[in-house]
Parts: structure tokens; C-alpha cells; sequence
């Protein structure tokens, strides 16, 4: 049961997934990655395939000392699973992953949500990324979001303790005055577990929850959250 006291000042936000389209847009930067490929018959097929491979070898490198930046990350991550699949990477095929995830819509819910969050609380993002690669993305959300906080500053990625140590720290906050709402259970719910920090978990994909990693509250999206953290 999610508790509001001691009351939080600043509610934080895992970005790719929980707040924008993330596995959209994996999904169109695989396909138009393939549809590039000589060999690309059952794209359909593949198409998954690529993103999924990406997705694993990116959790896979970023867990991997020592620290790199998420962009080299991506790029030998693709590397790697269009290998998988029988393809070789190109130049032009890192232009366009980088491309496609530089700038990714909200989910459709996510701009009123935390504008009507934003009248009470400071709002915060912490996510596995670069700041160039995430600007863009933040700037589509619409509602100004007051910090964002990198792996690419704290040179560290979740489930790595260290990436909300240095938001806390960069913030002036213990974690007694946040709220952390986030779609990852390894990622995010892990964490909090850990650390003792209130999560909402933002479950998308209809996935069984990891009795290991509870949340406070569950939540299909984020259209619940204001009525959860705001007083009646």
C-alpha cells in the first residue's frame, strides 16, 4: 500500500518505456534498419527479433565494466544482434537507431498526467541514457520536467545503486521525500527494493510482478497517478 507520508516533495520517473513509446520505437528502428538489408525476407519475423536482440545486449553491455556512454552501447549492441539474425551492421543502420530513439513520443496519457502532478510536486527523470540522446525526447513529453538525471553523469546505469545515489545527491533529496515510478522491474523496482525507496509500478506489457521486488501500487498506466499522489 502506497503511503504519501513522510510526504514526498519530488516524484521521479524511470523515461523509456514508463513515460515514451520506447518499444515502439525499438520496434520501427528495427524494421527500417532490415528494410535496408539485401537478405530481409520475413521481416516480420526478424523485425522482433532485432529489437529484442538489441534490448538484451544493451541490459547485457551496460552491466559490463568498464562505463560507456549508452550511445556506444547502442551501436555495438546492433552490432551484435543484427549478427544474430545474419546481417552485418552498417554505418548508415547506427544513423538511423540513433536517429529513431533521439526523439520519442509520450504515451498518449503522459503530457496531463504530470502537468496535473507538476501543480504539486518537482518533477524528476532518471534514466539508463546520454543527455544529447535524451533532450530531444524530454522536449516531446511537453510538461517541462524540473531535473533530469543520466547514467552519462553518474556513470553508472540502473540497477547500479550509484545512478540514484547521484540524482538524490545532484537534487538535495533523501529518499524519504520521492516517489519513484517506473515500467522496469530490474531497472527500477529492484532498486527501490533495495534502497527502500516508494515505487509505482507502471506495468505495459501485462507482465507477473517479481514477488522479490514489490511495489507500493501497480498501475497499467499513468492515468491513475494524479488521483494516487494527489490529495482528494
Amino acid at each position: 500500500m502506497l503511503s504519501l507520508h513522510p510526504a514526498p516533495t519530488t516524484i521521479t520517473f524511470d523515461c523509456y518505456g514508463t513515460l515514451v513509446q520506447w518499444h515502439r520505437a525499438l520496434a520501427e528502428a528495427a524494421r527500417a534498419i532490415l528494410s535496408r538489408h539485401p537478405r530481409h525476407d520475413g521481416l516480420d519475423d526478424q523485425a522482433p527479433a532485432l529489437a529484442e536482440g538489441l534490448r538484451a545486449a544493451a541490459m547485457r553491455q551496460q552491466a559490463a565494466p568498464p562505463f560507456r556512454r549508452y550511445a556506444a552501447i547502442l551501436r555495438s549492441s546492433l552490432e551484435e544482434a543484427l549478427a544474430d539474425i545474419g546481417h552485418a551492421a552498417t554505418p548508415e543502420d547506427h544513423r538511423t537507431l540513433l536517429a529513431t530513439l533521439r526523439r520519442i513520443e509520450p504515451h498518449p496519457e503522459v503530457p496531463s498526467a504530470l502537468a496535473r502532478l507538476r501543480a504539486r510536486y518537482r518533477l524528476a527523470i532518471i534514466s539508463n541514457t546520454d543527455d544529447d540522446l535524451i533532450a530531444e525526447t524530454v522536449a516531446a513529453i511537453g510538461t517541462p520536467i524540473d531535473v533530469v538525471v543520466t547514467a552519462e553523469q553518474a556513470g553508472a546505469y540502473k540497477p547500479d545503486h550509484r545512478l540514484f545515489r547521484h540524482a538524490y545527491a545532484r537534487m538535495g533529496l533523501t529518499k524519504d521525500e520521492t516517489i519513484h515510478v517506473g515500467m522496469g522491474q530490474v531497472t527500477d523496482l529492484k532498486v527501490c527494493h533495495e534502497l527502500g525507496i516508494r515505487a509505482v509500478w507502471i506495468d505495459r506489457l501485462g507482465e507477473p510482478l517479481n514477488p522479490a521486488w514489490p511495489a507500493q501500487a501497480v498501475l497499467r498506466d499513468l492515468s491513475g497517478l494524479p488521483d494516487l499522489l494527489l490529495p482528494a
